[in-house]
């Protein structure tokens, strides 16, 4: 499927140094992720799924700009995002990742109420009138924000080793939305968390994104995730994409066998459980 608008990778290679041969010969390469391609369309959900080390989290960290390519294209509404200047940011700031560690993806010596301003700091131009010279207004907007991820008031005052793993996850998820995002990235933003904590997350992502006409990319490991959250799922193994389908298609009818291979792994993981 391709869309005129949203999110569209082309042909994107990333590749790593990788050890010299022979110890002291030339430097080898790791090819990460080999010619991907894929879209997300505006208010989809599409979940990247495969094995550990199958290059899902390398795509995101390429898409939000933390890797560079060695080759290919990641465009949003038809603007490239590679090899912009810093000053024009505000691109980037429609795309916003959740990461997989919520208590590292936080600054341990910043209240949640710095945590989130930070992003206001970094990109005033999606900040809300006065909250960057009104102390008042600030926390009002951060305790706003908290509310729509279902904490409390008091949380904006403390900092990650008061709270708990889920509680940091919802920082995160207020603070990606402070920037008025258009599309979230979620890198496994679940798989830290206990299993009961796991569902009220997924509930709450699946809540922002109605409630902000949001597009999400989801990767996971997880199958059982992917079927609450996604609505067309694409399969990554060795780097490579193998399969593209949407989501019920892909849980009745998997064309690959790698797929089914995952499929049937679930399955089992859940007869044990």
């Amino acid at each position: 499927m391709t869309t005129a608008t949203g999110l569209q990778i082309t042909d994107l290679t990333v590749t790593y140094p990788g050890p010299r041969s022979g110890g002291l010969g030339r430097r080898t390469t790791i090819t990460a992720v080999r010619d991907v391609a894929l879209d997300v369309a505006p208010q989809e959900t599409v979940a990247l799924v495969g094995e550990s080390g199958s290059g899902k989290s390398t795509i995101a960290q390429a898409i939000v700009g933390l890797v560079k390519p060695a080759s290919g294209s990641i465009h949003y509404d038809g603007k490239s995002l590679l090899g912009r200047r810093s000053g024009d940011r505000g691109m980037r700031r429609t795309i916003a990742m959740i990461f997989q560690d919520p208590r590292s993806s936080l600054n341990p010596r910043l209240s949640a109420e710095a945590s989130i301003a930070e992003a206001w700091q970094a990109h005033p131009d999606a900040a809300p009138d006065g909250v960057r010279r009104n102390p008042r207004r600030r926390r009002d907007a951060v305790v706003d924000l908290l509310a729509q991820v279902g904490l409390d008031p008091d949380v904006a005052g403390k900092r990650p080793t008061a709270l708990s793993g889920g509680q940091c996850q919802r920082v995160s998820i207020a603070r990606a939305l402070a920037l008025n995002p258009r599309l979230l990235v979620c890198d496994e933003a679940v798989s830290a968390l206990d299993v009961s904590v796991q569902a009220q997350v997924l509930q709450l992502l699946v809540k922002v994104r109605q409630a902000r006409s949001l597009s999400m990319l989801f990767i996971t490991h997880d199958l059982g995730v992917v079927r609450q959250v996604a609505d067309r799922v694409l399969v990554m193994r060795r780097g490579e994409l193998v399969e593209n389908a949407e989501a019920q298609t892909l849980f009745t009818a998997p064309r690959h066998d790698y797929t089914r291979e995952l499929l049937a792994a679930a399955v089992d993981l859940d007869a044990a459980n």
